[in-house]
């Protein structure tokens, strides 16, 4: 009874800035399929049975890397899960401040029953002054019916709140191709979404609308394709396409990806490019880039170290808009359920010509319950 208690409260409690997505970096090298190892059809949440002995298996030390360490096993029916967050360092913005913060606490379940799957992520935010509840947050709600499992190939379908799936779908929510190309941090909506999946290609289409209860980062609707060729065991192609229109805005954009493994040195190369289009009113639009190019190599066991170059030019036809960055990330799993994050920043404005060299330098901690 104890042991079932811990879960509940495991799963009720839950966090603040920032949210724990998949890492596709491993995707070439270790499992071929985002759902060999996570229950969401696009990866991150929640992880299987396969991903929660991955998370073991590059970790430098093991534990049992299930639910609570093994405290307490839900139902065969039901999988548990969470993810704690919290960062401390410093950002420079023309001047050097001491950074800290909580960044994420969410739970997570999943109920199954014969190719069915109900799933729920609850977490803790910022509330509304006057409104106290509104600190809960039900970011991820849907339903799901899949012909396979795991990295079986089959179809999906999938309604309910969720992020459209689109993109590398990197966990670093900064990287230029989430923030400004359609994937922000808190960018889910409501939609209904079917795709396929397989290890040689995945293919996802999804409708959507925006949240009518509560703010929310992406206040269009519209609709989201992304198709991604295995071409060869250590190369991929994807092609992308998103549409998004509100009272304000409207957005069509495209582009395409890519992800290339070096076997020798064990590095992942993943990139991503986008061409935006936004129209204000009839009268004033603008063509926008966005970019992002990322090698990943595994140190050693249990590191891993990214590199990573963004560009985002918001208006191609102004000069100094542009922005580029260089991304450091230092991983370490240290234990199947702990992961240390050092991840710096250096970003310019027009190559410095546009504004003040700005930049940060975080240390993260990252337990999965």
């Amino acid at each position: 009874m104890r042991a079932a208690l811990i879960a509940v409260v495991a799963l009720v409690i839950c966090g603040a800035a920032g949210v724990a997505h998949a890492y596709p970096q491993f995707q070439l090298g270790k499992e071929p399929t985002c759902t060999a190892c996570h229950i969401a059809p696009a990866g991150g949440g929640l992880l299987n049975p396969m991903g929660e002995e991955t998370a073991g298996d590059i970790a430098t030390r093991e534990g049992d890397p299930s639910f609570l360490h093994g405290k307490y096993t839900p139902p065969d029916w039901l999988a548990l899960g969470g993810d704690v967050r919290a960062a401390a360092g410093f950002s420079d913005n023309g001047k050097p401040n001491p950074a800290g913060f909580p960044m994420q606490l969410e739970g997570y379940a999943a109920a199954n029953h014969d190719g069915f799957t109900g799933y729920l992520t609850l977490g803790v935010g910022m509330p509304n002054p006057d409104n106290p509840v509104s600190a809960l947050l039900l970011r991820e709600h849907w339903v799901m019916y899949r012909s396979a499992e795991g990295s079986e190939s089959g179809f999906y379908v999938r309604a309910g709140r969720f992020m459209p799936v689109y993109g590398l779908r990197l966990a670093e929510h900064p990287v230029y191709t989430r923030r400004f190309g359609g994937t922000p941090l808190y960018g889910e909506t409501y939609g209904v979404s079917a795709g396929w999946l397989s290890a040689g290609a995945e293919v996802h289409l999804t409708g959507f609308v925006h949240d009518p209860i509560r703010d929310a980062i992406e206040t269009g609707d519209g609709a989201a394709l992304y198709a991604e060729k295995r071409v060869t065991d250590t190369f991929s192609l994807g092609v992308e396409g998103r549409y998004a229109t509100s009272a304000t805005e409207t957005r069509t954009q495209g582009g395409v990806t890519g992800k290339l493994w070096l076997e020798g040195p064990e590095v992942q190369l993943s990139g991503e490019v986008q061409v935006v289009h936004q129209t204000i009113d009839p009268d004033a639009s603008r063509n926008q880039l966005v970019g992002y190019l990322m090698g990943s190599w595994a140190v050693r066991h249990g590191f891993l170290l990214d590199v990573g170059i963004g560009h985002y030019d918001e208006n191609l036809a102004i000069k100094n808009l542009d922005r580029d960055a260089l991304d450091v990330n230092l991983h370490w799993f240290f234990h199947s359920h702990v992961e240390f994050l050092l991840t710096n920043r250096v970003a310019l404005i027009g190559l410095g010509s546009g504004g003040d060299t700005s930049g940060y330098s975080l240390l993260q901690l990252h337990y999965r319950i």
